[in-house]
């Protein structure tokens, strides 16, 4: 019998801890953890499909960790994916997931939710249900925990369809307190195996999607104003350094530049921002309860916030004391942006990064990258003049429409930076994967070959005091197949996960190997996901409304083709996205 005290024995007694690295991945305890009495509670375990220290850096999962824990009814626990060492032991001593908080195994859970960042972890997900004992496949299950996937994936949940009993399509705020609480009201149904009845109700909740039921039309769930949602003033703190080791405020929600190839920047619109006494409140609470050296400022477009300016005026007098650093995800192309990432440097340097996404005018405005040349070069010089020596910038490779001299573009362009005095220039450059629900889900992914081909052109720039990254072209071929697949290729990813694909997105344990011979068992034509879709065609996941209209992104993609940009409708009115009309909500700017 597995129980919560085997687990805690098994933990302390069998030396376990010594053999397996970086241990208190596994311990749990950390400080701000919360502890209920569990009994009469639906019992709620948000799983993370990666290790712990990734994990612990994902703010949506410690969002749901706090808005459910302060229903009296519920209690949230949590759970990541051991790494392969603590696996094998594990299934040597026949020890299952369990929780962190209560070391309760995951199987006895009512609710295991699991979040799905990014593609190249759903074997991940897989090895999380089969670590649990819990069968892969939904329609094998009958009294288990309700499979719960939530997250960005979720807005084409076709290719993990078979594996969950639900998705959560949107903000999970807004619609996952409802969900637990249907469950709750019904628990009966699913202790006795009437688990379709259950999952009957559950369709019926706005932004819920259950595969089972069949291809409902779903539109997602949405929160009209965050500041509706209290920030967590007490957030869990680990005992290990995580890769994102720092307090993390959302200072706010979507974004409406209209990057045509940004997923994220359709699918959480409208902008809804926090207001500047609210953060700041709930930044030094954290200082005062928390030991970071560091605090980010998280959002698609931080620097976009309409009174950012104040926000870093009242918060910075926060953070002297202690030396506290400020970091924001990216640095906005323009004078005002480092003036802020200035200000923001006068405690202590973090990085600093550009994100031009292309070398030539004519591709930006493609991609509608609404920046020029000169905002950049005036942008950095500003930078150096304050006192930067090493600056980063962000491209993409296998844009529609890119040819070679959109290539040469980004080596001038790299150089022409360095030429203004940085020690160190770095170069990043991605491969371009049509996502689902943009502009850019109707076209063409490059091949493998041609996408080592592009990349060649771009290693001239190494050297010199110019560094270039890139992605592994055979990661995005697989990325680029699960993230437009069908059902179809859902069981192509049960097939390599058999054959032991699993932490993918790690590069040293990708094996593109396993993924071609699980398509080539499964019959999945990888060169028929690449291709560039008909604007009219069904696409898989035309059922989940994200609230934007598809008639919008045909336009944005033929506006795309003609090389014609679009504004952002917080400062140059309607672009007819249909976002608001859908969902009826509107922009929150919180300019004082």
């Amino acid at each position: 019998m597995n129980s919560p005290e085997r687990m805690r024995k098994w933990l302390v007694s069998s030396g376990v801890l010594n053999r397996v690295s970086k241990p208190s991945r596994y311990i749990g305890k950390e400080l701000n953890r919360v502890m209920k009495n569990p009994a009469e509670k639906l019992r709620i375990l948000l799983a993370f499909p990666d290790t712990y220290e990734v994990g612990m850096s994902h703010l949506g999962l410690k969002i749901l960790y706090k808005e459910l824990n302060v229903v009296d009814g519920f209690y949230a626990e949590r759970a990541y994916l051991p790494w392969k060492d603590m696996i094998g032991e594990m299934r040597d001593a026949e020890i299952p997931l369990f929780s962190l908080e209560t070391y309760t195994p995951a199987i006895d859970f009512d609710i295991l939710g699991i979040t799905l960042q990014y593609e190249l972890c759903y074997s991940n997900v897989l090895a999380v249900l089969d670590l649990a004992d819990i069968p892969l496949l939904q329609k094998e299950r009958t009294t288990e925990p309700i499979v719960l996937g939530g997250g960005p994936c979720s807005t084409n949940p076709e290719p993990m369809a078979d594996y969950f009993d639900a998705f959560v399509i949107g903000d999970g705020e807004a619609v996952t307190p409802i969900l637990c609480n249907v469950v709750k009201e019904n628990i009966y149904l699913l202790k006795s195996g009437r688990r379709s009845e259950l999952l009957q109700l559950l369709s019926q909740v706005q932004g819920v999607y259950v595969p089972s039921v069949g291809k409902k039309a779903t539109v997602k769930a949405v929160i009209g104003d965050l500041s509706d949602y209290e920030m967590d003033s007490n957030p869990l703190v680990p005992y290990m350094r995580t890769v994102h080791d720092r307090a993390v405020f959302e200072v706010m929600r979507g974004c409406n530049r209209g990057c045509r190839f940004c997923q994220a920047g359709m699918i959480y619109r409208p902008v809804r921002e926090r207001g500047v006494e609210e953060i700041r409140r709930s930044v030094r609470k954290v200082l005062e309860q928390t030991g970071y050296e560091e605090i980010s400022f998280l959002s698609l477009s931080t620097m976009d916030h309409s009174s950012i300016d104040l926000l870093t005026e009242e918060i910075l007098p926060l953070l002297q004391p202690q030396r506290v650093a400020l970091s924001l995800p990216s640095t906005r192309i323009d004078s005002f942006g480092v003036e802020i990432a200035s200000k923001i440097a006068s405690i202590r340097k973090t990085g600093l990064t550009f994100a031009p996404e292309a070398g030539s005018q004519r591709l930006r405005n493609v991609i509608n990258k609404n920046v020029s040349e000169d905002d950049l070069m005036s942008t950095v010089k500003a930078a150096r003049n304050n006192g930067w020596q090493r600056v980063k910038l962000y491209f993409m490779i296998g844009l529609p429409t890119e040819r070679d001299e959109d290539l040469e573009e980004i080596v001038r362009l790299a150089r022409r930076v360095k030429a203004v005095g940085f020690r160190e220039v770095s170069v990043s450059a991605a491969i371009f994967i049509p996502k689902a629900h943009t502009p850019f889900q109707f076209a063409q992914q490059i091949g493998e070959v041609e996408a080592a081909r592009r990349l060649g052109i771009l290693k001239r720039l190494s050297g010199r005091g110019i560094q270039l990254s890139s992605h592994d072209p055979s990661s995005s071929t697989i990325e680029g197949v699960l993230s437009r697949g069908n059902r179809e290729v859902g069981k192509a990813i049960l097939k390599a996960y058999r054959l032991g694909a699993i932490f993918d997105e790690w590069n040293e344990e990708f094996d593109a190997a396993i993924w071609h011979e699980a398509f080539r068992a499964e019959e999945i034509d990888v060169d028929d996901y690449m291709r560039g879709y008909d604007t009219h065609e069904e696409l898989p996941w035309e059922h989940i409304s994200t609230g934007i209209s598809k008639e919008f992104l045909i336009e944005e993609y033929e506006k795309a083709l003609r090389e014609e940009t679009t504004g952002d409708c917080r400062w140059e009115g309607c672009t007819g996205c249909a976002v608001c009309q859908t969902l009826n909500v509107s922009n929150v700017l919180r300019k004082v």
